[in-house]
């Protein structure tokens, strides 16, 4: 059996709701209580997608455009005879590899896995290494240094192994062991950086060793830059992860909103723990602020005052009073920022809860994600209601750990933003002391590629 993997995924792309997160995030993968964190590349603007991919300079997943190339985080040393790059992609045609030169002479080079509709293969040269890089500024016209004739190179379905190795004799390039492309003219040493991306209609999916190192991943799919306002594109994440539920069959899978800006560390482990124990349901929640279904529960516990405000439970669980009220948000936040330790009930049991509920922070299981294979954009309503049905399953609320949801767009007209993330900020640094734990940088601080 594999190693069970707790991997936490997240639809992002707002900066100032995100950089919270990313901290607490951070900390529990230095605690070893989150194995890999999947970011999903929804941005709305250029500039959030700009912070995404600094930030996030690993990409697994990358998108079926032409015009982008991801990069490795740290330059690969090629020592002649000694270096070889080895990876394994899954994509149906066009896989760009890139060794863009930074040291010594001689060129940059291209390479190109079932290009032309996966029909051919080649490998380009490049004087000038920007060349390589900036490929919006390319004519198109350049004529590759050696080609090959391919057809159906790259497999429908499933990963293929791919080795490139610089020597004496060349650049070569091997395609499931066997040698494909040869340039046989000589390379000098040198740093070259490792780009890679897909393209003409084909998204890629990246095995590299590197990623070993870094559990911090971007998803980048679909549309190059970001995506209009009125689109949320979530089912295309949805189908990657039941495209590969086998993968994923025996991890736990936390789905965490981009503007959840606390959640408590010291009983993540324990929420974990009950999800993989429980399979009689399909989401586990945690206990999350700012959350009406969970408001009602809070305040039925004695969390919230009744003179502080009134929390129905919304009908079927959807909207209510909290969800549309942002002044009711800031008055909670307040309340909670009080005094963190009373909304975490950790003698209560589950709270079995069958309607609609806001996935601020759920955990399900991997071998459920088979379950998923139409999801809607209106994932929250399927989630709740006919995933659920098909796993026959029923969902629940863990009271003992808590998280906090920033705002729903009805409340961030009304919502003192400003001042509610200084109060989450101030509360970070309680909790994630740097006496206590590292942020997620140093986790992501790249490290040097080993020779294969």
């Amino acid at each position: 059996m594999n190693k069970q993997r707790t991997i936490l995924v997240t639809f992002a792309g707002r900066r100032d709701r995100m950089e919270l997160l990313t901290r607490y995030v951070g900390a529990a993968i230095e605690r070893g209580l989150i194995d890999e964190w999947h970011v999903w590349d929804f941005s709305r603007n250029d500039e959030d997608a700009r912070w995404l991919r600094k930030t996030f300079p690993v990409a697994q997943a990358t998108p079926n455009n032409s015009l982008e190339y991801f990069r490795l985080p740290r330059p690969l040393s090629l020592q002649i005879g000694s270096e070889k790059l080895s990876f394994r992609v899954r994509a149906t045609h066009d896989v760009h590899i890139g060794l863009r030169r930074l040291s010594g002479s001689g060129p940059s080079y291209e390479v190109v896995l079932g290009g032309w509709n996966n029909s051919t293969s080649a490998i380009r040269k490049f004087d000038n290494p920007e060349a390589l890089s900036d490929v919006r500024a390319r004519d198109g016209g350049l004529p590759p240094a050696v080609v090959r004739s391919t057809p159906g190179l790259l497999p429908e379905f499933g990963f293929s192994q791919c080795t490139l190795e610089i020597g004496e004799d060349g650049l070569k390039v091997f395609f499931a062991e066997q040698l494909l492309l040869h340039d046989p003219a000589g390379i000098a040493s040198g740093d070259f950086e490792v780009m890679y991306r897909t393209g003409f209609g084909s998204n890629g999916d990246w095995r590299f060793a590197e990623f070993d190192n870094h559990p911090a991943r971007l998803f980048v799919s679909g549309r190059e830059a970001h995506y209009p306002a009125d689109s949320l594109f979530y089912t295309m994440a949805y189908q990657y992860y039941n495209a590969n539920c086998a993968l994923y069959r025996d991890d736990v899978i936390l789905k965490c909103d981009d503007d959840v800006v606390y959640f408590d560390i010291e009983r993540l482990a324990d929420f974990i723990s009950f999800r993989k124990q429980n399979d009689q349901y399909f989401l586990v929640s945690a206990n999350v602020v700012n959350n009406g279904v969970c408001a009602y529960f809070q305040q039925s516990m004695g969390a919230i005052p009744l003179e502080t405000m009134a929390c129905e439970l919304p009908p079927g669980g959807m909207c209510g009073s909290l969800w549309s009220s942002g002044a009711k948000a800031d008055a909670l936040h307040k309340l909670f920022l009080a005094n963190p330790p009373s909304f975490s009930f950790s003698e209560a049991g589950p709270i079995v809860w069958n309607e609609r509920i806001s996935i601020n922070f759920v955990a399900l299981l991997g071998r459920d994600l088979v379950h998923i294979p139409d999801i809607t954009p209106d994932d929250e309503h399927d989630l709740c209601y006919g995933v659920r049905k098909r796993a026959q399953k029923q969902n629940c609320i863990f009271p003992p750990f808590v998280a906090a949801h920033l705002s729903f767009w009805r409340q961030d007209a009304v919502m003192n933003v400003a001042e509610t993330l200084e109060g989450y900020e101030a509360l970070a640094a309680t909790e994630l002391a740097p006496a206590n734990v590292r942020i997620l940088s140093s986790r992501m601080r790249p490290g040097i590629l080993q020779p294969a």
